[in-house]
């Protein structure tokens, strides 16, 4: 059985390395690494609301992947957005979201070093 970590790495890793050789996969990836400073910075909801406006691809895939992500691991209902989620959840579940996307982001941060070779300060991110 695998551990919940190892779960969560292999999501992200189905998702980041499809676009590995992706013309969008660099703006991607500088997106993954900017993404925990936003949500640290700004909060969750507020940094979700950034990328739903920039209604960008690199944005939207992101979103989505986080998403897919939490639907899997059972944290986020099939029928839900986390931006809907996020509207109307109680402090202790926006909390416990919050934790998790950052852990998930650490995941996407890292498989964009790794697999989509993107490194901090690369010029890509909007």
């Amino acid at each position: 059985m695998q551990k919940r970590d190892q779960v969560r790495a292999r999501k992200v890793f189905d998702h980041i390395k499809p676009l590995e050789n992706d013309p969008m996969g660099k703006l991607y990836g500088s997106l993954a690494l900017a993404a925990p400073i936003l949500i640290r910075t700004a909060g969750l909801l507020p940094a979700i609301a950034f990328y739903k406006a920039k209604n960008k691809p690199h944005h939207q895939k992101l979103l989505a992947n986080l998403e897919a992500e939490l639907k899997s691991l059972n944290i986020l209902a099939d029928d839900s957005t986390l931006h809907a989620h996020l509207l109307d959840c109680d402090l202790n579940r926006y909390i416990r979201l919050t934790r998790e996307v950052l852990i998930l982001c650490r995941w996407h941060k890292r498989y964009a070093q790794s697999v989509l070779k993107v490194e901090p300060g690369e010029d890509g991110n909007e």
